[in-house]
Formats: C-alpha cells, structure tokens, sequence
C-alpha cells in the first residue's frame, strides 16, 4: 500500500502542473482574440488562415494532432501548441476511431 501513495501524489500534481500550462499557454495570444471550435472526424482534416500568435489546445479522443504550417513538414501535437506564423495551418486527426475537438485562439 505504501508503494501506492507517490503514485496518485504524482499524479495530482501532473493534472496540476498541466492545468496551468494550458492556462498559461492560452495567455500567449493577448487581449484581443478569436476563439475558434472544430470537431474533426477520424483521418480528416481542416485548413484554417492564420496572422500572427495561435494557441492550439486539442481535446477528446487521443489528444494528439498533427499539423502543417504553409504546406511544410507533419508535425505531432499533444494536447497544447504555440505557433506565431502567417499563411495556412493544416490540422489533420490521423485517429481511425476517435475525433478530436480542435480549440484555436488566434489573434484577429
């Protein structure tokens, strides 16, 4: 039973720690911004313009994504990501089963 106790602490202190991430990371954007929900089914994906500061936070399913900024190289998100880029943002869910709830704040 002992040996049980650092698990659920550490535990409660990961969802603790990662909470304020995300809090922080949505922070990143500004004051002044566009909140944006997709749903994304199984290996589907959305194109979205994007001009400046983004936060990307991906919820449901497996919490993974995979982006592409301006056609560029795939790159493997989980759960948060900060970009500051101009042109077009590619988010594809390569899930077979799951979808996944995009979130995107963006400057305007």
């Amino acid at each position: 039973m002992l040996l049980v106790i650092p698990y659920f602490i550490l535990w409660g202190l990961w969802g603790k720690y990662f909470r304020k991430i995300v809090t922080e990371g949505l922070k990143y954007v500004g004051d002044y911004y566009i909140d944006e929900n997709y749903k994304i089914p199984p290996l589907s994906s959305v194109k979205i313009n994007i001009n400046g500061k983004c936060a990307i936070i991906i919820n449901g399913g497996t919490g993974w994504a995979t982006i592409r900024i301006n056609g560029g190289p795939r790159e493997k998100v989980f759960k948060i990501r900060l970009l500051n880029a101009v042109g077009t943002l590619e988010i594809i869910n390569e899930s077979r089963f799951f979808p996944i709830i995009v979130s995107i704040r963006r400057s305007p």
